[in-house]
């Protein structure tokens, strides 16, 4: 059994996050930001003795700090899969600021602070052990494909997911010497309610793809920015 710990657990990626991880015979602390749209998950709690839901917004230090003290201090998790992101649309002259800072607040800040509050939960062994932190970033977040491949608009998420790699990058030397292992992953094109019903995988079929590569990815491979199918993506 591993231990398991999802952000944005309550719909989508982190919702089939949770369903596989129990399935797999894990145990799972899986947050949502509002009860009112976390109906599903929590319901799920109710029939599952290895699951654990907590109530946190990735957007606010304090509520990252309340959550991580309802946490025992003996536990320890394998892998921290930060997965709450949001969207807009938008393109470059149409986006507001106030969108484009959101968005940086979640699907950046709200990871950084996640990875600070919470690596004490990772096994803290000498050399890398099998604790490893799983940043979901977007193909659109690579510089190098800009220009290549194109999903219209969305100015504010491409520019998040480019400095979430930053991010895990610069945490993968961060964390080294305490043994955890930092990546940034690709789904891939999902069909969820970010990716649209055009999208090339359900929801099942991409979640059991990063979870075999998880599975089959050495743990000294830290810092690297990966797909789904575990081939390398272009910074």
């Amino acid at each position: 059994m591993k231990n398991i710990f999802i952000t944005g657990a309550n719909r989508g990626i982190g919702f089939e996050l949770v369903n596989q991880n129990l399935h797999r015979g894990n145990k799972v602390w899986a947050t949502f930001r509002e009860k009112g749209n976390a109906l599903q998950l929590i319901e799920l709690e109710k029939t599952s003795k290895n699951l654990i839901c907590i109530q946190m917004d990735v957007s606010d230090e304090a509520s990252i700090e309340d959550a991580a003290k309802t946490i025992s201090k003996e536990t320890k998790f394998d892998i921290l899969f930060n997965n709450a992101g949001i969207i807009d649309w938008d393109d470059f002259s149409h986006v507001k600021a106030k969108s484009f800072a959101d968005i940086y607040q979640v699907n950046v800040i709200g990871v950084f602070l996640v990875m600070r509050h919470f690596h004490k939960f990772l096994v803290p062994e000498i050399p890398l052990s099998k604790a490893r932190i799983v940043n979901l970033s977007s193909r659109l977040g690579s510089i190098e494909l800009r220009g290549n491949t194109q999903l219209g608009g969305a100015i504010a998420y491409q520019c998040s997911k480019a400095a979430l790699n930053m991010l895990s990058k610069q945490a993968s030397i961060e964390f080294l010497d305490k043994g955890i292992s930092v990546i940034s992953m690709s789904p891939g094109w999902v069909k969820t309610d970010m990716g649209g019903t055009d999208a090339k995988y359900e929801i099942s079929e991409s979640v059991e793809m990063v979870l075999s590569t998880l599975d089959d990815l050495p743990i000294e491979k830290t810092g690297i920015f990966i797909g789904e199918d575990g081939r390398e993506i272009a910074w």
